[in-house]
């Protein structure tokens, strides 16, 4: 029995580590296994023909990751080819008409927080203002600028700038915020007087366009890059302008009414629009028709010679349309025919 117990002890304990070296034989397999992701072949195979042909990061891609992110970069300059700066330019932001944008392949969804309605506004204000300019005189004109002088709603207090392009289209160059009359009646050197932007069909004064222009009636309150309308009220000349705002406090209520009756608008856009209109509009206009009162009409009607012809005169190939509209589907006052 001692040989015997002696024999079943020596046996056990040979057959202990080989049991042990089995187990942990197959432990080791299978973690072998977790660490490659415990994958199918042919999902093993797509992943690393798709490691294979993945293009290396970019030249400005490295340029992105701060130092501290890539070992041994340190503060030591890459060189790299940048692509030029682009200047700002006053052309005009060739921008077709939705419902004539050629096709094009679907793109990516716009980043969160752009404004996807300035095309559809920009449709709403051309469609207004071509609904409103007589098909008989828009052919005389270049350059159509569109003005809501609402003091709500989404066209509110803003300029849409259309133009003519080589082949005839109508297509828009720029929007921008202004400033129209404050609509009060006000005192001012002890008379009353009111702050109203007229609606209206508006042509501009060749004759007065001020690069510096100084308010008479208004205690010399700058008005530069000032374009006068070409506009009779009861027989006087009006003051009416497109011009700048000129300091801080207005320029910051640009979008708002402010004015006393002129359109306002940022130096830099009153300035390109000044040089715009001077160098690239002269030619022949429509002279528009007056009224027993001696007031120029506003909605577009011309005066004609004996054989119906309209009547032309040397001018600026450019129109201005103002109306009362917030950009909702409904009609805001009343529409009157002449300045009073």
């Amino acid at each position: 029995m001692g040989i015997s117990a002696g024999a079943g002890k020596s046996s056990w304990g040979l057959f202990m580590p080989r049991q042990v070296t089995f187990a942990l034989g197959i432990f080791a397999v299978l973690v072998s296994a977790s660490s490659v992701g415990s994958q199918d072949p042919f999902t093993a195979r797509s992943e690393a023909e798709s490691a294979a042909n993945a293009a290396p990061i970019s030249a400005m891609e490295r340029l992105d990751q701060s130092s501290s992110d890539v070992p041994g970069m340190g503060a030591t300059p890459v060189a790299l080819e940048l692509p030029p700066q682009v200047e700002p330019t006053s052309g005009p932001a060739v921008i077709v008409p939705l419902e004539q944008a050629p096709a094009v392949a679907p793109q990516p969804e716009p980043p969160a927080g752009l404004d996807t309605e300035e095309a559809p506004l920009t449709d709403l204000a051309q469609r207004r203002l071509f609904a409103s300019v007589p098909d008989e005189i828009e052919s005389y004109f270049d350059l159509f600028l569109y003005v809501s002088k609402s003091n709500r709603g989404p066209l509110a207090q803003r300029m849409f700038v259309f133009q003519r392009d080589a082949d005839g289209r109508i297509i828009p160059y720029s929007e921008w915020r202004v400033s129209t009359g404050r609509e009060k009646l006000e005192l001012h050197h002890e008379r009353k007087v009111r702050t109203n932007t007229p609606e209206g069909i508006f042509e501009l004064d060749p004759d007065r366009m001020h690069r510096r222009y100084w308010s008479k009636s208004w205690d010399n309150a700058p008005m530069h890059y000032a374009m006068f309308y070409d506009l009779m009220n009861n027989g006087r000349q009006s003051g009416l302008a497109i011009h700048a705002a000129v300091g801080k406090s207005k320029i910051r209520k640009l979008g708002k009414r402010d004015s006393a009756g002129c359109i306002r608008l940022d130096p830099k856009h009153a300035k390109e629009l000044f040089y715009k209109i001077q160098n690239t509009t002269r030619g022949q206009v429509p002279v528009l028709a007056m009224n027993e009162r001696k007031s120029t009409d506003r909605w577009g009607r011309v005066l004609r010679d004996e054989a119906g012809a309209v009547l032309l005169q040397d001018g600026y190939r450019a129109v201005v349309f103002v109306e009362n509209y917030d950009g909702r589907e409904e009609i805001v006052g009343p529409v009157v025919a002449y300045t009073n």
